[in-house]
């Protein structure tokens, strides 16, 4: 079975070796926490086993355990300019044996790499079966979730590169507005300006897996707290903005009607 107390008694004894002071290694261990916790909000409300909570659980822990490398050797989290982060924390676990650090059976290994590997990828990859694709929707949800929180947290210069002011005189690119209005995820190629980017984090919603999910974004207003952070300039674009906030709340209320 899985001991998740051990587990996370591990990831503090590994995590110690890089600098909470940076502040780039603070967010990504906040965030790994309130990652476990969102999972173990949707696992609550699905009514998982033991087992299956545990396991989510000790996924979402470990989901990122390759970002804290990834900074010390690259000083940065993009990772089509450095490394995919999901098959680095994979590689590390799996490849360099530091899996039996955090659990002692190969019973779970073939879920955990695989929902690991896939829990930042634009669509899932096909063949997996039905018991792997529960945690590999679980971890991507209970990222995403945790996502709207530290857009909320961190800055719009550090989220964003530039200051409030200049994201809100920028504009918002044909091929993003028209897939955010379809309601889809936002391919991140696609993204040209900086309100683009902050849109693309909204979008995340079309993404959600779970209709759990989504009734948490409601309950905590994450639309409006996220919309409500930039206001552009623009008459046209503020216009266009507030649109597509509006086809998001639509998504959840629909999506949520039945829950």
């Amino acid at each position: 079975m899985i001991d998740l107390q051990k587990a996370k008694e591990a990831f503090d004894v590994y995590t110690s070796a890089y600098d909470p002071s940076i502040p780039e290694i603070r967010l990504k261990l906040v965030h790994t926490y309130e990652v476990v916790s969102c999972m173990e909000t949707l696992c609550a409300r699905m009514q998982l086993s033991r087992e299956d909570s545990d396991l989510a659980c000790l996924i979402a822990l470990l989901h990122d355990i390759g970002r804290f490398e990834q900074w010390i050797r690259y000083q940065s989290f993009v990772d089509y300019e450095t490394v995919d982060h999901a098959q680095f924390s994979s590689d590390l676990l799996f490849r360099d044996g530091l899996i039996r650090r955090f659990l002692d059976t190969q019973r779970y290994d073939t879920i955990l790499a695989a929902a690991i590997e896939q829990h930042n990828k634009y669509q899932v990859a096909p063949g997996y079966d039905e018991r792997t694709l529960l945690f590999i929707y679980l971890i991507r949800d209970a990222d995403k979730l945790d996502n709207y929180r530290v857009k909320e947290e961190e800055s719009i210069e550090t989220l964003l590169g530039v200051s409030a002011k200049e994201a809100n005189c920028s504009t918002i690119s044909p091929a993003v507005y028209d897939q955010m209005d379809r309601q889809e995820l936002i391919y991140s190629p696609n993204r040209e300006t900086p309100l683009d980017v902050w849109l693309s984090y909204g979008a995340y919603t079309f993404d959600l897996h779970f209709p759990e999910s989504l009734q948490y974004l409601k309950e905590n207003h994450w639309i409006e707290r996220i919309f409500g952070r930039l206001s552009p300039t623009d008459p046209a674009t503020h216009r266009q903005y507030e649109h597509l906030k509006a086809r998001t709340q639509e998504y959840i209320e629909v999506r949520c009607s039945s829950y």
